[in-house]
């Protein structure tokens, strides 16, 4: 069902896309951006529409593949009927999209997401009150502060792949029911959480104390990565003929990956990674101090009452 967690989703790719520093591309002879062209007009001025930074998160993208995308991306519109598949649709197919976590899963969702609703909950049920017995005690020479904690709770590797390969699984069901174009089809993937990070395990094996000279360091990063991942890349390659494009979303970055060119990403790879949980803690806090009215602004609002 679509909602503003999809439309935010599609907007970040956009934004990737067609934007720069927040505003969009333009071509500097017409000034038109990529909402004011055809799409004939779109193909011949591609190279003034959009960023060429975007190619930094394209993995597996031919030229042909990249001019596609985006021409999709760009007349992509959300599905009339918000209740079925898919979320947004174009002339030739769609896109979908679905999040995934890595922490554990009950009948009632992803204990993540009911752990920190039920802290935001708290957070400004707590902040309402405080904001009332402040503005009735007020304090004018200390600042008054209130802080929060909320510790993310166990958090998995295999957890993120049994969420990832459900979910995909459930989307795939709507998928085969589907009526409408799949010439082109998008699924779009968002992992929310702050969690997860990866470090590559080429010290495997490794004699302990010996030097590597000025070999190339391990690729580490503060975050989950999809293109890193040989083990779900070769789940999602077995779909390749009905998913042409993933767009992968974290807290960090958006990958974009032709699952018919897996094959050449893994050969890319050849060390695992190793993929672990972070210990992670998210502090919400609120600050308070009182400032006196003007005493001539009173006597204003005092005569003019």
């Amino acid at each position: 069902m679509r909602g503003d967690c999809e439309l935010r989703c599609l907007n970040a790719v956009k934004n990737m896309v067609f934007y720069r520093n927040g505003q969009p591309m333009q071509n500097p002879f017409t000034h038109k951006t990529y909402l004011d062209v055809s799409t004939d007009e779109f193909k011949k001025d591609r190279i003034w529409l959009v960023n060429s930074d975007c190619c930094k998160s394209y993995f597996g993208l031919l030229e042909n593949d990249r001019e596609e995308f985006e021409s999709v991306l760009r007349v992509a519109q959300p599905n009339p009927d918000a209740s079925r598949f898919p979320d947004f649709i174009f002339e030739n197919g769609f896109i979908e999209h679905f999040q995934v976590t890595s922490s554990a899963v009950t009948k009632k969702g992803a204990k993540h997401t009911k752990k920190e609703n039920e802290f935001r909950r708290k957070v400004d049920a707590d902040t309402k009150k405080l904001k009332a017995e402040w503005n009735e005690t007020p304090s004018f020479d200390a600042v008054r502060s209130k802080s929060w904690a909320f510790t993310n709770p166990t958090h998995s590797y295999e957890f993120l792949a049994d969420s990832f390969k459900h979910n995909w699984e459930h989307h795939m069901g709507s998928y085969g029911k589907y009526i409408g174009s799949r010439q082109i089809g998008m699924f779009m993937i968002e992992y929310p959480e702050f969690a997860l990070a990866m470090c590559e395990n080429v010290y495997q094996n490794w004699i302990d104390g010996m030097s590597q000279g000025d070999m190339r360091e391990q690729e580490k990063f503060k975050e989950y990565r999809l293109s890193r991942d040989k083990n779900l890349l070769q789940y999602v390659y077995q779909f390749k003929d009905e998913i042409q494009y993933v767009v992968f979303l974290n807290h960090m970055r958006i990958e974009v990956i032709r699952t018919e060119n897996i094959p050449y990403l893994i050969k890319l790879l050849p060390w695992d990674y190793i993929i672990y949980p972070l210990m992670v803690n998210t502090v919400a806090s609120v600050y308070n101090i009182s400032v006196p009215a003007d005493p001539k602004q009173e006597g204003e609002i005092d005569d003019k009452t």
